[in-house]
């Protein structure tokens, strides 16, 4: 036992603290099963060297196989520090199921709370490991010996900006996953709904979850909402969709966005918008399209005079109609007229998908039904009994759009 415990010191020196594992992700962890054999030789006590032969396994999601026959610590005290050296080769598949093998050395002085090891691997799933920076940890818990290596991870970053849009400046929040130098990702540019903003609710939910997979997001308040400049009440849905338009610039123009992976995603108006951007622009500028509980019946209720249960007369609407504690303008009434919603809509031929609830009394589900229609090919997902915000369980559809855009951009 004293000999074991010895080798797994030689092949990775144990950390002082967990703390020093903060923003670190685990991706081997290699069991050592035994000594195979050992030799030394002593001069003094400041001179002595001693050989070690090991064997283990490594079973975990990154990496199932097991260490090949070779592997050796060595020690050598020199002027009495000893220094550590373990080398050894791992066979078996990675997480993509593909054989492979990976190399490991470790290389540290006795004593020293760290240990960083260097990995070759020839594995496409795993190849970030010849090249990250690595951290070592000996975990000898209840008398089992292993090797656990984790890679710092660049940290996620948010930022909140200001970009042009059609009536001011727009407040928005951009979340950047954890990003190598020169690295690109893909992105989502999130539309809330009517009377909402970029901070609370669904879209907010969605746009903090994406970039956990590495995908960033890109979520601002519509003028007049929010923190953006501009009157609620000279607020339209063509003035929205540019809105929109300007946003999908700002994204396209960072220079770590790839730009074949540019997706959008809107609730209620905010899904109006985006399936109207997503007609104007096309599959080959937007990858992907999500639009949840998306509200083209405003386009009727204010031909009918009725919008969310406010009565005027459609032709000749007041300067503002007021709805609850907003407003909306004569402008917004005239324009949702011949507001060509579905007509612009079909125009869009890329990945999409449609979430809505039979309980919705705001949009009927109907309306996602025909944008289900207009775009073959296109995923419907129909909540039975849930509302315009997917109550009771609002996270059940936004881990419908969260996981239709990680495969979709991907």
């Amino acid at each position: 036992m004293k000999r074991l415990m010895t080798l797994c010191s030689a092949i990775i020196i144990a950390m002082s603290a967990f703390a020093q594992l903060e923003g670190c992700k685990e991706i081997l962890s290699i069991k050592i099963t035994g000594a195979e054999g050992s030799s030394s030789v002593t001069c003094n006590d400041s001179l002595a060297a001693s050989f070690v032969a090991f064997s283990g396994y490594c079973d975990n999601e990154y990496f199932k196989g097991k260490i090949l026959p070779g592997a050796f610590d060595n020690q050598k005290k020199i002027d009495g520090r000893t220094r550590l050296s373990a080398r050894y080769m791992l066979e078996g598949k990675d997480k993509a199921n593909q054989k492979c093998k990976i190399f490991i050395e470790n290389n540290a002085i006795e004593g020293s709370s760290y240990s960083q090891p260097r990995v070759f691997t020839d594995s496409k799933a795993l190849a970030f490991l010849n090249t990250s920076e690595l951290i070592g940890y000996l975990d000898h818990a209840n008398n089992q010996f292993y090797v656990r290596i984790y890679v710092k991870e660049p940290h996620a970053t948010t930022e909140n900006i200001t970009i042009q849009g059609s009536r001011g400046k727009l407040a928005a929040t951009l979340e950047t996953p954890a990003l190598k130098a020169g690295e690109k990702c893909p992105i989502v540019i999130i539309c809330h709904g009517f009377g909402g903003n970029r901070n609370g609710g669904l879209t907010s939910d969605v746009a903090v979850q994406l970039p956990k997979d590495g995908i960033a997001t890109l979520r601002f308040d519509f003028n007049g909402h929010g923190e953006s400049e501009g009157k609620m009440v000279d607020m339209t849905v063509p003035n929205e969709i540019e809105d929109a338009m300007l946003a999908y610039q700002y994204a396209a123009s960072l220079p770590f966005v790839d730009t074949n992976k540019i997706g959008m995603l809107g609730h209620s108006q905010g899904g109006v918008v985006t399936s109207m951007v997503a007609g104007e622009l096309g599959y080959k500028k937007l990858a992907a399209v999500v639009l949840m509980s998306p509200a083209s019946v405003l386009r009727d209720d204010c031909i009918r005079g009725n919008v969310m249960g406010s009565f005027f007369n459609p032709l000749d609407p007041p300067e503002k109609v007021a709805i609850g504690n907003i407003s909306i303008g004569k402008e917004y009434i005239r324009t949702a007229f011949t507001l060509p919603i579905y007509e612009t809509a079909e125009r869009y031929h890329g990945k999409a998908c449609i979430i809505h609830g039979t309980g919705d009394r705001v949009v009927p589900y109907t309306y996602g039904i025909r944008y289900h229609e207009i775009w073959p090919g296109s995923e419907y997902h129909e909540l039975p009994g849930f509302d315009h915000g997917f109550y009771p369980d609002p996270q059940k559809a936004v881990k419908i759009a969260v996981d239709f855009l990680e495969k979709a951009l991907k």
